[in-house]
């Protein structure tokens, strides 16, 4: 390696040239830059790298102990190899024709790393790869443009992008036992601009992958995409930041805005046990031609905190969205599902998420299969489905617990003990003609739409057992402010329902008796019957006319009061 200039901000650590990385005194050899002894080493120039073969890495750290610092430069891939590629490739697990993938930084099975500093840039394949590591440490990094025609196989799905961090899953026998990655930290990093075209490959900003002990802070995954509409086998192929299958993690002051694909994008997915996402903003993630779009998707994993958070604006363009097996939603702006057993979301809030998909629903927040889950002091404003009508399932509302799922084993998986306390559902509709679209404004806010208010309510539960409505508002919604489908044992007490275009509350078709209790409905529809519809025979309605004396007789705080002009 060469020496550092004198006078180099970084003259106490090892310098690392261009030269180093493309092969040394001899660069036709194009041999791999490998670290194998502790210590703090440090880029000296920008780099251009070029690639051995398809699958070289331009910087390996083999050895314990060791802190990589760019100091404030780039590594950047030129003249990309050709991909290897296979001519079957759906007899892999891993589908897709690629089968290679070049790494700008590569680490495994090592202790005690620190990567900072700089940027990582154009990587045919994968900016950093850390796998199997402990006590990692990156810091102030910028990985874009990263993805392309290059994979790497992380253990059951090709992937491309920006930072994989990552433990193992062994496959060899039946127990599929994983060896978690642990004492993770990724702080002021910005994974944007990572892109591919291929199919059935999952494109992101950074994955998190069996992982424990995992901080993320302040980062930025943005701007990444996928243009193919072909599925990668499990829903999703553009996430901002994947965590799939981790624990113990924390997630703070973090966005993932504007990430698109062909096929499914999302801002956010997690995956496992004791998440915590804090302050956390995924806004206008969004698909032309997929099934679904959302912000936060948070499925199968129990122990959920999620405080003051926004998904706002994300979007699918797609008529035909969600039209696939599992017509669970065609944009979200938190999708909390399936299997999310215990989770408080509070102070949270999804605006202006929308959809023109006739098969499944849009709306702010759903709960799907879910298992004691809290919302409180959530607020669900303007979403909307375009396409809501009698005919199909473009359903809008703010709020949504769909029915649970079956069990392969019997019974249902979910669907019990989740409430909405204090929550705000405003304005969500199937009915709505833009105010005003120029170019380049997006297909699904194109031209007027009009929907059947009977598929939009404010907050939409169905085939829900035990749960709990209180003290929510459920305002100036197209459609209903609460509508109960097949639900039993739920207790709504204390919402106020106003100016809903069709009814304040309606039970529709009860699986049991449910309670409600000290609602106030205020000028839904056009009459005071509008007010509530199917609630148990038996239940205090006080009805009061404005400008009149309400009806005789006693009133207390279960009364349900239905208040309507003269």
């Amino acid at each position: 390696m060469s020496e550092l200039p004198h006078g180099d901000a970084c003259c106490r650590r090892i310098p690392i040239t261009a030269r180093d990385i493309n092969g040394g005194p001899a660069p036709d050899r194009r041999a791999p830059f490998v670290i194998t002894a502790p210590g703090q080493y440090a880029l000296v120039e920008d780099v251009d790298w070029v690639a051995s073969d398809a699958d070289a890495r331009a910087i390996t750290i083999a050895s314990d102990d060791v802190t990589l610092d760019l100091c404030g430069r780039t590594l950047r891939q030129v003249h990309h190899p050709a991909p290897r590629t296979v001519a079957d490739p759906g007899a892999r697990p891993c589908r897709g024709e690629v089968v290679s993938g070049n790494v700008g930084v590569h680490v495994e099975g090592r202790r005690r790393i620190v990567i900072k500093n700089g940027s990582v840039v154009g990587i045919q394949g994968v900016g950093i790869v850390a796998r199997d590591c402990r006590q990692l440490d990156l810091r102030d990094l910028s990985v874009r443009r990263c993805g392309g025609d290059g994979v790497i196989d992380t253990s059951f799905l090709c992937r491309n992008g920006g930072i994989f961090v990552m433990g193992t899953q062994h496959t060899q026998d039946a127990s599929n036992d994983i060896t978690f990655a642990s004492d993770v930290r990724m702080l002021n990093c910005v994974c944007s601009e990572n892109t591919s075209r291929l199919d059935a490959v999952v494109t992101l900003g950074a994955l998190v992958l069996f992982c424990d002990n995992v901080e993320v802070k302040q980062c930025v995954f943005n701007h990444n995409a996928n243009t193919s509409a072909q599925p990668s086998g499990v829903q999703f192929n553009v996430v901002g930041v994947d965590f799939v299958i981790c624990r113990n993690v924390l997630v703070e002051d973090c966005e993932a805005h504007d990430n698109t694909s062909g096929g499914e994008p999302a801002g956010f997915f997690a995956w496992g046990e004791n998440y915590k996402f804090l302050r956390c903003r995924a806004n206008r993630n969004h698909t032309l031609t997929g099934n679904r779009a959302c912000g936060f998707n948070i499925s199968t994993t129990s122990n959920l905190e999620m405080i003051a958070c926004e998904a706002d604006g994300n979007y699918n363009a797609n008529p035909g969205a969600s039209a696939d097996g599992i017509r669970d939603f065609s944009a979200l702006g938190f999708r909390i599902g399936r299997a999310v057993y215990r989770a408080l979301i509070e102070d949270c809030r999804a605006i202006g998420n929308h959809s023109v998909g006739v098969n499944a629903p849009a709306g702010g927040f759903a709960l799907h299969s879910t298992r004691q889950v809290v919302l409180r002091r959530c607020a669900a404003v303007g979403n909307r489905n375009a396409s809501g009508t009698a005919e199909n399932d473009g359903l809008a509302a703010g709020f949504i617990a769909s029915a649970p799922l079956a069990d392969p084993e019997g019974g249902v998986v979910g669907g019990e003990d989740n409430a909405f306390i204090d929550c705000i559902a405003d304005g969500n509709t199937v009915h709505r003609a833009p105010l005003f679209v120029q170019p380049p404004a997006p297909p699904v806010d194109a031209g007027p739409s009009r929907g059947d208010p009977r598929k939009g309510a404010g907050f939409l539960l169905a085939g829900q057992k035990d749960a709990r409505i209180i003290g929510c508002q459920a305002a100036n919604n197209d459609g209903k402010g609460i509508w109960l489908r097949a639900c039993a044992r739920a207790l709504v007490e204390g919402n106020t329902l106003s100016r809903n275009t069709l009814y304040g509350i309606e039970n529709e078709a009860p699986a049991g008796l449910s309670a409600f209790t000290g609602n106030r409905a205020h000028l839904n529809g056009a009459r005071h019957r509008h007010n509530y519809v199917g609630l148990p025979a038996g239940t205090p309605v006080r009805k009061w006319t404005l400008g009149s004396r309400p009806l005789p007789g006693p009133s207390g705080a279960l009364d349900n009061l239905s208040i309507r002009l003269p």
